[in-house]
């Protein structure tokens, strides 16, 4: 059964298994007139196994995801862990489904980002898989024959794959969703900012900084810094008057403040004139 829903003819899939459906549907630019803008489902033109669908799909969601110029040898390398990420939450709504249930293999492409659905529910609590848990695919075989023509990484595959990736692009953490009255399980990946861990780590400016500029600074140069440090910890850059107002000093001894903290690596200097801004790093 799993090599027919992999490899197998249209017809023959959805004599067996009539009660799953697959759909992709690019959404990206859609507007009250235009529902959708691309759509792969069972429309006679192709093959209608998960083999194909993978292969259609995937292409699709990938075409553009950023692609920094770096070389693999000789030639160009264009994938990157955001590429992998993206294939493998394919791989997982595919391994993960539930095919003896009613419902819909289904890909979204949005503007800001990807919804992936399969039906069944999780088969370890979703705050394990979070913390690295090991699900077990719930089709052994068709996850043993994804891996054999390519699809997914035998490394460090699943879902912290998907996670290191969205974290190192800084974007929402994906949002993993099971509705144990429809059956299914819904993967939302939003390529937009995490504000939240954005502000975590503005609100942690003087705890990152506190110790290395303690081990370069005296007790009294640190305490003579201190108000221009509290207030780089709500603003990212400072000028000189700004600094003069802090410290009650003149503008020549605030400025020399700022060139202290230019040297032990907290800000660095946007400007040339007297009055000259500088920015946190």
């Amino acid at each position: 059964m799993a090599g027919l829903m992999m490899f197998g003819n249209g017809l023959a899939v959805r004599e067996v298994f009539d009660n799953i459906f697959m759909d992709y549907r690019d959404e990206s630019h859609k507007t009250d007139d235009v529902r959708w803008n691309d759509r792969i489902t069972y429309d006679g033109t192709w093959e209608n196994n998960l083999f194909n669908f993978l292969g259609k799909v995937m292409p699709k969601l990938t075409a553009e995801l950023p692609k920094p110029f770096k070389l693999k040898g000789y030639t160009r390398s264009d994938d990157t862990p955001l590429h992998k990420a993206v294939r493998e939450a394919c791989v997982n709504m595919v391994i993960h489904a539930d095919y003896m249930l009613t419902g819909t293999l289904k890909v979204i492409k949005a503007a800001d980002g990807f919804e992936v659905t399969n039906p069944g529910v999780l088969k370890i609590p979703k705050e394990q898989i979070y913390h690295g848990g090991n699900s077990k695919a719930r089709n052994p075989r068709i996850e043993s024959m994804l891996r054999m023509v390519g699809y997914g990484d035998n490394v460090e595959s699943g879902f912290p794959t998907i996670l290191n990736a969205w974290k190192e692009q800084r974007w929402k953490t994906p949002e993993l969703i099971e509705d144990t009255i429809l059956n299914q399980v819904t993967l939302i990946l939003k390529m937009l900012p995490d504000e939240a861990g954005v502000m975590k780590e503005d609100e942690n400016f003087n705890q990152k900084k506190e110790r290395s500029l303690k081990e370069v600074l005296s007790v009294k140069e640190y305490e003579r810094l201190l108000p221009i440090i509290e207030y780089l910890e709500d603003n990212q850059e400072i000028k000189t008057d700004t600094a003069e107002q802090l410290t009650g000093k003149s503008a020549a001894t605030a400025w020399r403040y700022l060139k202290k903290l230019v040297e032990v690596g907290v800000l660095e200097p946007d400007g040339n004139t007297n009055n000259a801004g500088y920015k946190r790093v």
